[in-house]
């Protein structure tokens, strides 16, 4: 077996959404105390749900009353996950110059034809690996065009995710994401490594944090190549 961790590490400089979300900042702590004597430890300040690699529900769009939360999520829809991963070579850069991962960039992937229904779907660009310590990996993300998404969406994933940051050009949106969340499909997002995937058909392990009342979490996310 060959485990490949797809998570990205926290750390200050890592990428980040920006308002309104919290700034991430990881800091080294020393303490004392009777009977143990110094030690040390690490406070996580602005850690927030969407934070480096998370999973998300659909709750996130269509609001907690409308759905679940993530620590509703039950094991069995997050380990040993039939899992498909396409890695897109030379995606088309817009007039802006985001690149815009189309349908036939999708089934150019070698492992395109290896999907079935139900599985997860992770797809990679490349942007993770590049940009996760840089502050433009969400306003300049590459996204997908309505016709590649739906074409994954056709797939009925139970799991769809990806190295970007952003899935729809938000300055001219399409629709995906009402398209994505009404149908009950987990978000995995933020992820790294996703070219070291080789095999057609792999496992997907994905662990979130059980947080209370919240929509989504980070996680560990660990693709196994059998």
């Amino acid at each position: 077996m060959n485990y490949i961790d797809i998570t990205g590490p926290l750390a200050n400089d890592m990428w980040q959404f920006g308002e309104p979300f919290p700034k991430l900042k990881v800091v080294e702590r020393k303490g004392v105390t009777d009977g143990f004597g110094e030690f040390s430890f690490t406070t996580i300040e602005g850690l927030h749900a969407l934070t480096g690699t998370y999973l998300e529900t659909p709750a996130h769009y269509l609001g907690y009353e409308n759905s679940y939360l993530i620590a509703d999520v039950p094991l069995k829809r997050l380990m040993d996950i039939p899992c498909v991963v396409l890695n897109v070579q030379g995606a088309k850069k817009d007039a802006t110059r985001r690149q815009r991962v189309e349908k036939e960039d999708l089934l150019a992937c070698k492992n395109s034809g290896s999907i079935r229904n139900g599985d997860a779907i992770l797809v990679g660009v490349g942007w993770g690996d590049s940009m996760w310590r840089d502050q433009r990996h969400f306003p300049e993300s590459p996204y997908f065009s309505y016709d590649a998404f739906m074409w994954l969406l056709s797939h009925e994933p139970c799991i769809l995710g990806s190295d970007t940051s952003c899935w729809d050009d938000l300055s001219n949106p399409s629709g995906l994401f009402e398209k994505f969340y009404e149908r009950d499909i987990l978000m995995l997002a933020g992820l790294k490594n996703l070219a070291a995937v080789k095999a057609p058909r792999t496992k997907l392990i994905v662990l979130p944090l059980p947080v209370e009342n919240s929509c989504a979490s980070p996680c560990r996310a660990v693709v196994v190549e059998e």
